[in-house]
Parts: structure tokens; sequence; C-alpha cells
């Protein structure tokens, strides 16, 4: 309509003020936007103060790897978990190998060449997958047997992982009697425990029992020397145990066990120990996915990594047949071969 004249102009419709206003807005919110600083503040800061940066990880070069028959190679399968978790293995003709893989292309480890020098030689650590059809069986009272029990004994560190066959094995080849949990089962939670080897202590303080996956020992079976690491009060899911072996004091004899509390004694008597530790994590690492039990076996490899300080022996610093060099300085191709066993080894299958 036509405004009659002399009528003010604020009577004009109010559209054009609201369009105004929110101009006005948006103009002030995009300069308070600007003027704010670009970096988060501290309340966002807070939300990511203890997540951890990720490192690149490397084995130990002092580590070995059972990579043998007993092991399940498959996708899905617990060996090949542990492969990756660990960063081992180049693919080449079809399959993962790795200088520090023993027991790789069928190769009868125990009973090889390379595996005698790795046994006569100090401070190296097999880490061993879960035993899922069976366990490399030989004759324990004969050579194999005797050189599995003096690699350990030779200031080394022998991880099993799994559960029921893993506690066999331990049992069969050092003559110990670990039982298993009531039932086969432990609910858990399994809480760290205090002096724990120092590369474990950046582990978890709490493992779970995830299923039926982790597999628990009675506290009370086990052996002198044993250390709980991971336990509930009756039942431990990690645990070590030192293993001590003294010179036979019948010449020509093999070295012979000796309980870590009598080592004192044996050193008097002129035969000083030699020990080293067999190590029991129950989980069996079938789940493909990141757990806790997977930082513990990374820690356990590095317990004898040149970077940290090497368990205390319980006597003495011998070595039972020891050679002179590293153990990880033994893993050429050379040492696959079983001819200059074979001698030594003829009663074996007979046995």
């Amino acid at each position: 309509r036509k405004l009659p004249l002399g009528e003010p102009a604020m009577r004009l419709p109010t559209l054009s003020a609201a369009v105004a206003a929110c101009g006005v807005v948006a103009l002030l919110g995009l300069a308070a936007l600007m003027r704010s600083p670009s970096h988060p503040s501290a309340d966002e800061l807070l939300l990511k103060i203890h997540l951890r940066a990720h490192e690149p990880y490397s084995p130990p070069r002092n580590m070995y790897l059972w990579w043998g028959d007993t092991t399940n190679h498959r996708f899905e399968g617990s060996g090949e978990h542990i492969r990756h978790l660990l960063h081992m293995g180049n693919i080449e003709g079809g399959e993962w190998r790795d200088p520090m893989f023993l027991g790789n292309n069928g190769v009868a480890t125990f009973r090889s060449q390379r595996f005698r020098r790795i046994s006569e030689a100090c401070c190296s650590t097999i880490v061993m997958p879960p035993f899922e059809w069976d366990f490399p069986v030989y004759n324990v009272h004969k050579v194999i047997g005797q050189r599995l029990r003096n690699y350990v004994a030779n200031g080394n560190m022998l991880v099993l992982t799994g559960g029921i066959m893993a506690v066999e094995f331990i049992n069969t080849y050092f003559f110990y009697n670990v039982e298993l949990a009531d039932g086969n089962y432990s609910p858990g939670p399994f809480h760290r425990l205090p002096d724990v080897p120092k590369a474990l202590e950046a582990a978890p303080r709490v493992l779970p029992q995830k299923g039926v996956a982790v597999t628990a020992v009675k506290k009370e079976s086990l052996p002198s020397g044993a250390q709980v690491l991971w336990g509930t009060p009756r039942s431990s899911a990690v645990f070590q145990i030192k293993f001590c072996e003294a010179e036979s004091a019948m010449e020509g004899m093999p070295p012979v066990k000796v309980l870590p509390r009598d080592c004192p004694a044996s050193e008097k008597a002129g035969r000083p120990c030699s020990c080293g530790h067999v190590m029991y994590i129950g989980y069996n690492y079938q789940e493909r996915y990141p757990t806790r039990y997977d930082e513990v076996l990374r820690a356990a490899a590095e317990i004898l990594a040149p970077k940290y300080p090497t368990l205390k022996s319980a006597s003495g610093t011998s070595t039972l047949r020891s050679t002179s060099g590293d153990a990880h300085h033994a893993h050429g191709d050379d040492g696959d071969s079983e001819r200059s066993d074979e001698a030594e080894e003829a009663g074996e299958e007979e046995g």
C-alpha cells in the first residue's frame, strides 16, 4: 500500500531487519571461530593422555620360534597368531620362513646338530605355540630328552603356551607333577604378583579368563623353584620354574637334575649348578583379536633380551657342555643335518 506523507520509515515490514540481524550473528560467529586457538583444549587432551603411541616392534635377536609339525600353521591357527604377534617370518616358496624358526620344513629339531649347539650355549629363548594335536615325543632318559633339559639348564628359557599338552610336556621332560586346576577350569581373574622379572612389569596387572581359553594349574602342585607370575589364591595361569642341573658325581654320566634349594650344597661338593627357566602361559591364542595375553607373551620373549638383566642363577655361573659364542649365532642352515648325531642316537627308537 502507499504510505501517507509524513509516516515514519520504521513502519516498513520487519523482514529486512530480521535478515540483517541474522547476517550480523553469522559474522560474529565466524569471527569468534577464527579467533579460537587451533590446538585442542585441555579437556580434549585428557581423553587421550593415557593412550600409548604406536611403536614398531621387532623380536629379540636371541629368540627362536618353534615352527614344527605340532604347530597350527593355518591362517586362523594359534601358531600363525603367535608368529604374527612376534613379527617373524617372510613368505618364501608359499610358506613362512625365518632363520630363527625351529622345526621348519619338517626338520626334527631336537635331533639336529643345530639344536645341539643351541642347547650348549647360554641366554636364548624358545617360544613354543600351543600343541593342538600332539607334542614331540622322545625317550626322556636318552640323548634328546637330556639335550632338552640341558638347553634350559644352560641359562636359557623355554616358553610354552596353550593348555593341557603344554603342562604334560613340562611334566614329561622335566620330571614334574604339575596338576591342572580343579575341573580343568579356573574362573579368574588372575592378578600379577610382585617381584616379577623386569620385562613383565609393563604387562597388564590383571589377566581375565576368556571362556575356557585359559588353562590354569594348582598352586600347591608347583615344584620347588617355581614362581607364580599371575594367579588366584588357588591357581596360576602364568608361572615359571627354575630348573637346575649339575655334573653327575659319577664320571661319564650325563648331568643330573638338582632342586634350586639344593644348589648351595651341590656347589660345596664341587658340582656347581647351572640354571634356566621354563615358563608357562595358559592361554591358547586361538582368538584372532588382540588380548592382554599378547603383551604377556611379548614380554616373556624379552626377559633374556640383552637390554634386560639376566635372571639370577641359584648358584654359580657354570654351564653344562658349554661352547663359546652366543646361542643366536648358531642359526646357520648347516646345522639342520642329523648325520653327526646318528651314532649317539642309534638306540633312541629302540627305547
